[in-house]
This record gives C-alpha cells, sequence and structure tokens, in this order.
C-alpha cells in the first residue's frame, strides 16, 4: 500500500445549524477585523499548503454562499433539511473518494475562530513524516491537548474509502474507535484546536459577530 507524498485536500464542515447561537452560521461568525472564519479556515490552510479546499454547505446557502464564492472554495451542498455532523462527514468523504480517490483528507471544523496556519503546520509536518516513513500503518492523525481530542483531522486516501464504505449512520469516529492501531495523535498544548464558536459566550470571548 503506498503512502501518499502529496498535500491532502482540505473539507470544511460547516453544515450546521448553530442552534446553541441562537440560530444563525457559524461559518460566517466574523472576527473584529471583519473576516469571516470560513474566510479564516481558507487563508490559514493555503497559507500551510493546502491548495484545494472543499467546504460543506446546509441551511443559511443564502449567507454562506457568497462568502464561499469570495474564498472561491468548492462547495458541497446537503439536500437534507437538517444534516448532522455524520451526514456532512459522509457527503464530504463520498464526493472525495469519488473524484480525488488517490489523495488524502484533511477534516476542519468551520468554527475555531483562533486556528491559524502556525497551528496546521505541525500537523500537517507530523503527516508528511508519517510518509517519509513509509508508515504505511498509520491512516489517520489528529491533535490531542490534555486528553481532548481536536481539529484538524488527516484520514489517508484508503481511510476514506473505509469510511464510506461504512453503513450509513457511522462516520469518522466509528472508523476511528474500530481501527485504534491505524489512529496517530499528536500531543500538542494550544487550545486553538479545540476551542470552538458554539454560544454566545464562545463568541464574546473571541469577539465574534454575525
Amino acid at each position: 500500500m503506498k503512502v501518499n507524498h502529496q498535500p491532502p485536500a482540505a473539507i470544511v464542515l460547516a453544515a450546521g445549524l448553530g442552534q446553541r447561537l441562537g440560530g444563525v452560521p457559524k461559518a460566517a461568525l466574523r472576527h473584529p477585523d471583519g473576516t469571516s472564519l470560513l474566510a479564516r479556515s481558507a487563508l490559514a490552510l493555503r497559507a500551510a499548503g493546502v491548495s484545494q479546499i472543499s467546504v460543506v454547505l446546509g441551511p443559511y446557502l443564502d449567507v454562506l454562499l457568497p462568502l464561499v464564492t469570495a474564498c472561491a472554495v468548492r462547495p458541497l451542498i446537503h439536500t437534507l433539511p437538517h444534516p448532522s455532523l455524520i451526514d456532512s462527514q459522509r457527503l464530504a468523504l463520498t464526493d472525495h473518494a469519488t473524484h480525488q480517490p488517490q489523495t488524502d483528507a484533511l477534516l476542519l471544523l468551520s468554527d475555531l475562530p483562533g486556528l491559524t496556519a502556525a497551528h496546521l503546520a505541525p500537523v500537517l509536518a507530523a503527516w508528511q513524516t508519517r510518509a517519509e516513513r513509509g508508515d504505511e500503518g498509520i491512516h489517520a492523525l489528529m491533535p490531542v491537548v490534555n486528553g481532548q481530542r481536536g481539529h484538524p483531522v488527516l484520514l489517508s486516501a484508503q481511510a476514506v474509502q473505509a469510511i464510506v464504505q461504512q453503513p450509513a449512520e457511522l462516520g469518522v469516529r466509528a472508523w476511528l474507535a474500530g481501527h485504534p492501531q491505524a489512529v496517530q495523535t499528536l500531543a500538542l498544548d494550544d487550545a486553538a484546536y479545540v476551542s470552538d464558536a458554539d454560544t454566545p459566550e464562545d463568541a464574546g470571548r473571541f469577539g465574534l459577530k454575525f
């Protein structure tokens, strides 16, 4: 089994309902400088060397599609009215497996306000080190901060294929749990990998506004 040395393709998951935020799209929240979380994610990925970027969308298309166009990223749009996180993962990875079957995937949540290219760099470097070692046993990698799993999650092309072949109700977490020997964790100490903007209190802490 060949280990891929090329940069992964990124998929930003932005199809949440934002219910705990009062029903607003988290990817459209803006930093004090006016930049949306979606735009910041795209900028961080490109600065880290990841040029292929797709974004999974569900509700709030009227707000998010213009941001997607401005960021020059590729939209993947749900037909489900209220997609779950697993629905988003499966839509993204099925599309990835169909169109880029030899490319590794990077999954990123859209609501990590503090995540920058500097945070992505060590995760991508660890993935590249795996490739340079020719480590064919590792098919997933993720940062872990004080025991809490974070983002981005990197998946080999083989892992992507395996995940989409699971029953429809199973997503990334189920595959990771079933294949612990194939998962590499990267211990890091920056909360940016695990700090999301789920509530108005979270948004206020980061100075985010809609």
